[in-house]
């Protein structure tokens, strides 16, 4: 058993080099990319085709991304998927000030049913499930949070953790949060669900080609 003698020196020392880190963090220069490069997700996923959506400026104001994509998604059958993505730089944390479960009740959305569960097998990557209802009206939404380094984060701890990993190794923290809904209406919540899952695959993909085009140029600029 270490003596309290012990245990202090130890403590110290703790201190001393979580200081020392911190301080090594913030003089090291951040790596930041050009986030408008979402605005070339591609307008065609998984037979839906994208209608852009303007984002209210009080909505913006809130969310305080520093950019924000928002799209409908049509399907000819007349199915419609709402997407939104939110890109938060290194120098904010790559945290998003304001998160589903949250803004879900803020917004008068009540949360009926919540999970968490694998998209695309053995291969593929999880996301958060909600059920939101509200004056009669059902959705089914999924969100997840990616950085550079992981996909398929559902905590925002989790994200904070790979934000410091991505700093310590990479001195890149950015991060995202995607989000997709739709109406839970003819088919039911299991035919909402076969809705998300085809686009969440389909827009993780292209995610995945948006941040592999900023590391190419991060890697042509060093």
């Amino acid at each position: 058993m270490l003596s309290a003698r012990t245990e202090g020196i130890l403590l110290v020392a703790v201190l001393l080099l979580s200081g020392a880190l911190s301080w090594w963090l913030t003089l090291r220069p951040i790596v930041e990319t050009d986030p408008t490069r979402f605005d070339a997700l591609p307008s065609s996923l998984n037979g839906f085709q994208a209608v852009e959506l303007e984002i209210d400026e009080s909505v913006s104001k809130m969310l305080a991304a520093d950019h924000n994509v928002q799209r409908a998604y049509l399907h000819p059958q007349r199915f419609v998927v709402f997407v939104y993505v939110g890109y938060y730089g290194t120098r904010r944390g790559g945290t998003p000030e304001h998160t589903p479960d949250v803004c879900y009740p803020a917004q008068g959305w009540e949360i009926v049913a919540s999970r968490t569960h694998s998209v695309g097998g053995a291969e593929g990557f999880d996301v958060r499930e909600f059920v939101v209802e509200k004056d009669g009206e059902q959705r089914l939404v999924h969100y997840w949070y990616r950085t550079t380094f992981a996909t398929g984060i559902t905590s925002v701890p989790g994200l904070r953790l790979q934000h410091f990993w991505g700093r310590l190794t990479g001195n890149r923290g950015d991060g995202a949060l995607i989000r997709l809904s739709t109406q839970i209406h003819e088919g039911g919540l299991d035919g909402a669900r076969s809705r998300l899952y085809g686009l969440d695959l389909a827009l993780e993909e292209a995610l995945e080609t948006v941040w592999n085009s900023a590391e190419s140029e991060i890697a042509a600029l060093r």
